[in-house]
């Protein structure tokens, strides 16, 4: 929506009254939330006067160019002009003076045209930018003088444009009275009033009820239509102010006619149009539902069929018109049209909606009326402007009136009761009553004090020109418009301390924090995947996955049915970008389905077999020398962050889907290895191919399961050590089919609960664990299908710490276990 800074001016300024700042109306209108998206400042165009013919000459050497003797009110030039439409002596036009500087940056100076020198230049709309015509030179009235610069004879050459965004729910923002009313609200001024066609002078018109008729199946969608006769129009051009202002606005001039009422459109949101009544059947318009079949010539000359569905404007016995999107061909108005017939109406917003996108129009029109135009005294201001205007300019007279009212039908203003102290209350600032009721009675709302629930209140009538005023919670999102969020104080938010590990709290809140703290990137994607990987992840053969039946996008149509998808698709999105190593990690919701629905008429039933939907978090590591030792020790240390002890044992939870590499995963568990929270494991081969991704790198998946989170026991506090600890490597020489988990089990096995005082084993100064895997080697050096494996081990004592006697006794006890054991599993094991 363009807005004219000079219109508003002309709104807004009382006698009283400077000038509007542009500065503070861009800000001011941003903060009424009709957001600024741009700004055009348009200059007066110095240099550029009223100029007289003296005498129009045919150029000696061309045959296309005419020499102009011109008086641009100091002196008499000689100008080159190959305009056709020049005016006789007398007449005036635009002339540019030497030295001046036309928009664009074109300098006009003195230039030989075919042995002629040109001192300055006649120029046309399009030139000077102030209209669209550039068939010819600019004519201007013969009573402008000559010399007066162009900007003080043509008021509206000097101006400001602002580009706002005005949302749907806001119909009376996309016209400057609209936008006057809500900047006057702000600014403290108030509205002026354009003139109009006085109300005495309407009524004093003949009532001719056989002027328009609205039937019964159309005065659900035609509520209101007022329809004015007038004679003796003179259609023509319309003045330069006119036609400077609807250029500035975006709009082209047409006709004096046709252009009063796009500018009532600009000016007040109010579609109206004007039809030649000699081409209209009696003279007269019917309102009805289209037949089907029904065709009609648009005034863009487009052919249309139309149905039942569809409003028209018909004379006696075709359509005229497409009741809110757009006229007829055959009655529109054109020089020579004498007799008009002015509509003025309201339009319900559904069925033009369904008519315009129907048959592929976006018009003014119908943009206005899909949204809701004023049905009350902005529709009665607007057609008074209109009628002023066209006796004004056309010298058109009123000679009959009809209104067409069906209150039954009709839009209602809502009471809406507001409750002074919910508006502090819910906005988080106090506004005193006093100005809280200025602010909406100031916006056209009449207010009553009463009582509601008890309690004191005001009854608020909402204007017929907001729509969207039909809550409490609105006319208090009024009130913080123009009283300002600037003022709304600054609050510290206290700390989240659910958030620190082992208090309550959401574990999705808690494992976000922990999993961003490891030095991951969180990615938030939309809860949707491709059937494509749907079946990779095994979903769709096992009839799990969750179909949605209108996808927007065929990419989009099952629910997510695990959290890897969306992963491997930021993993293959950056390594096309990029060749640095990905930390990424997600948390979201999947689903599927438990069993196949079987749906009933009862909700109770059919609420028990909707899809299953459960919180899960993972991350994907993606590097060339990714570990999954090391994504095992950052689940664990995950798991700690969460308040929970666990460990890693070998192999995948059982009903686990199949992403991961099945001879490097482990399961997360507790000590005990009862409760399962998770895994972490190299992504299964099949679906790096399937991803297209390098095969050279190591994608490495963890996966945690939130709600085993809530059935576990939160890890208990353990005092600090008073003494170090004392560590002992092991070196093994085993077979890959050993898993690492045995060796650990049988370690623990062996360290049983110990004597006071006695060496055990324990996690390390700077260990988490007892048991450390500190190498898993598998490579020159070693035997194909062994493994040289490195452990760690942490002992402590309480009274003091172990010294080599002391461990001595206690390590090679639980070596020997060990070696015993690992033995049944593979003979060839040894100590290394």
């Amino acid at each position: 929506m363009l807005i004219s800074l000079n219109w508003l001016d002309e709104l807004l300024t009382g006698p009283q009254d400077p000038r509007l700042d542009p500065q503070a109306v861009e800000l001011g209108l941003t903060r009424l939330g009709l957001e600024v998206e741009g700004v055009t400042h348009y200059g007066s165009l110095p240099g550029v006067v009223v100029g007289e013919i003296k005498s129009v000459e045919k150029h000696p050497e061309a045959d296309k160019l005419n020499v102009v003797s011109l008086f641009d009110g100091q002196e008499t030039l000689t100008v080159v002009c190959g305009a056709s439409n020049l005016p006789e002596p007398g007449g005036k036009v635009a002339f540019a003076r030497v030295g001046a500087s036309l928009p664009g940056g074109f300098e006009i100076g003195r230039r030989k045209l075919r042995g002629i020198e040109s001192s300055g230049m006649i120029c046309s709309e399009v030139e000077l930018d102030i209209g669209p015509d550039d068939a010819g030179i600019m004519i201007l009235p013969r009573n402008w003088s000559a010399g007066t610069a162009l900007s003080e004879a043509l008021v509206g050459i000097e101006d400001t444009v602002i580009e706002i965004s005005v949302t749907p729910n806001r119909p009376d923002a996309l016209g400057h009275w609209g936008v006057a009313r809500d900047l006057g609200a702000l600014l403290g001024r108030r509205l002026q009033t354009p003139v109009t066609l006085d109300p005495e002078a309407i009524e004093a018109a003949p009532e001719d009820k056989q002027l328009v008729t609205v039937v019964s199946a159309a005065r659900e969608r035609c509520p209101r239509y007022l329809g004015f006769a007038l004679e003796g129009a003179k259609v023509g051009d319309s003045p330069a102010w006119l036609r400077l202002r609807l250029h500035r606005v975006g709009l082209r001039p047409i006709s004096n006619v046709v252009d009063i009422t796009n500018l009532c459109l600009m000016e007040f949101g109010q579609p109206m149009h004007a039809f030649d009544r000699g081409h209209l059947g009696e003279g007269r318009v019917v309102v009805r539902p289209a037949t089907a079949g029904e065709s009609m010539t648009t005034l863009d000359a487009s052919e249309i069929e139309m149905g039942e569905d569809d409003l028209v404007i018909a004379d006696a016995q075709a359509p005229q018109a497409l009741a809110g999107v757009m006229g007829g061909e055959r009655s529109m108005v054109e020089p020579g049209c004498d007799r008009i017939l002015l509509e003025v109406a309201w339009f319900a917003p559904g069925p033009v909606r369904r008519s315009a996108r129907r048959h592929g129009f976006h018009t003014d029109s119908s943009h206005r009326f899909e949204r809701g135009v004023d049905w009350g005294e902005g529709l009665e201001l607007a057609a008074a402007r209109a009628l002023w205007l066209l006796q004004d300019l056309c010298e058109a007279k009123l000679s009959a009136r009809c209104e067409v009212r069906d209150d039954a039908t009709m839009p209602t203003r809502p009471a809406i009761m507001l409750r002074p102290p919910k508006i502090g209350g819910l906005l988080g600032m106090e506004i005193p009553d006093e100005e809280a009721r200025a602010i909406l009675e100031r916006l056209g709302l009449e207010i009553e004090a009463t009582e509601h629930l008890g309690e004191h209140a005001w009854r608020c009538l909402a204007p017929s020109h907001r729509p969207d005023l039909g809550l409490e919670v609105d006319l208090i999102e009024e009130v913080m418009r123009f009283w300002g969020l600037e003022h709304l104080p600054a609050t510290p938010v206290p700390r989240r301390d659910s958030l620190e590990a082992g208090k309550p709290g959401s574990p999705t809140l808690r494992i976000t924090q922990a999993l961003a703290e490891a030095g991951m990137h969180q990615l938030v994607s939309i809860g949707f995947e491709d059937p494509v990987a749907s079946e990779r992840m095994g979903a769709v053969a096992a009839g799990s996955a969750v179909v949605v039946d209108n996808p927007l996008r065929q990419q989009h149509a099952h629910l997510r049915t695990h959290m890897l998808v969306n992963l491997m698709e930021a993993a293959k999105l950056n390594m096309s970008r990029h060749a640095r190593p990905l930390r990424l990690f997600e948390v979201g919701r999947v689903y599927d389905w438990a069993q196949a629905p079987a749906w009933s008429g009862h909700t109770r039933e059919n609420d028990a077999q909707l899809p299953r939907e459960r919180t899960r978090a993972g991350f994907l590591w993606a590097d060339e020398n990714s570990e999954v030792m090391a994504a095992v020790a950052s689940g664990l240390s995950v798991l700690e962050r969460m308040g929970l002890e666990g460990r890693a044992l070998n192999g995948s939870p059982e009903g686990a889907q199949r992403c991961w590499h099945p001879g490097v995963v482990a399961r997360l568990c507790s000590p005990d290895g009862e409760q399962v929270y998770g895994a972490v494991g190299e992504v299964h081969p099949d679906l790096v191919e399937a991803w297209d991704l390098p095969r050279a790198w190591t994608l490495v998946y963890a996966e945690f399961w939130l709600e085993s989170f809530e059935r576990a026991s939160s890890r208990g506090h353990e005092g600090l050590p008073r003494f170090p600890a004392s560590s002992r490597d092991l070196s093994l020489d085993l077979d890959l089919a050993v898993p690492v988990s045995t060796i650990v089990d049988l370690a623990l096995a062996c360290a049983t609960a110990a004597d006071a005082g006695a060496v055990r084993l324990a996690a390390g100064d700077s260990s988490r664990d007892a048991i450390e895997v500190v190498a898993d080697y598998r490579g020159k050096g070693v035997e194909a299908g062994r493994r040289s494996l490195s452990l760690r081990f942490h002992y402590r004592a309480d009274e003091g710490t172990p010294t080599e006697d002391d461990l001595r006794g206690r390590h090679e006890e639980i070596v020997q276990a060990i070696l015993s054991g690992v033995l049944e599993l593979d003979a060839r094991a040894q100590i290394r």
